[in-house]
């Protein structure tokens, strides 16, 4: 498998993924944004343009480099790139991500900031459908990325 072939995957999986994020957000089930999450890594507030420009570069960048590398080698674990492994892999790792959502409390400044509310738990706080978007923009990029490696 190139890496030219991983990075296309990663990008496709993540343009893709961040749809199914819009999409929980644009019908008000959840208020968690990945690309705020990530701006608020470094900014204390959410609602400014600055912070979400700079969660989507670093969610794109992400996305095309190290999570598809990573992704890569776990479905080579389980037997080979395809849609069911990638299924696999999306899942698990957002069902680990959704567990890890109460950590952004204490790593995310616009939380700190009282900004944005605690997560809570999965991060109900956010929304009861968020651990359903988190686990449906994994299981999208994890299918999209085994998909279309398989292919190459």
């Amino acid at each position: 498998m190139s890496w030219s072939a991983i990075i296309w995957a990663g990008f496709v999986a993540t343009v893709l993924s961040a749809c199914v994020f819009w999409l929980f957000r644009s019908f008000e089930w959840t208020r968690f944004s990945p690309t705020t999450q990530l701006g608020c890594l470094f900014f204390r507030e959410p609602n400014v343009p600055l912070t979400e420009t700079v969660g989507f570069l670093l969610f794109l960048a992400l996305g095309i480099s190290l999570v598809p590398g990573v992704y890569a080698l776990m479905m080579g674990v389980l037997g080979g790139a395809g849609w069911g492994t990638g299924i696999v892999v999306g899942f698990l790792n957002g069902a680990a991500v959704a567990v890890a959502l109460p950590l952004l409390g204490r790593v995310s400044a616009c939380v700190r900031e009282g900004r944005l509310p605690p997560p809570g738990r999965y991060g109900l706080h956010w929304g009861k459908a968020t651990p359903w978007a988190v686990l449906a923009g994994h299981v999208v990029y994890g299918a999209v990325m085994g998909g279309i490696l398989k292919a190459f």
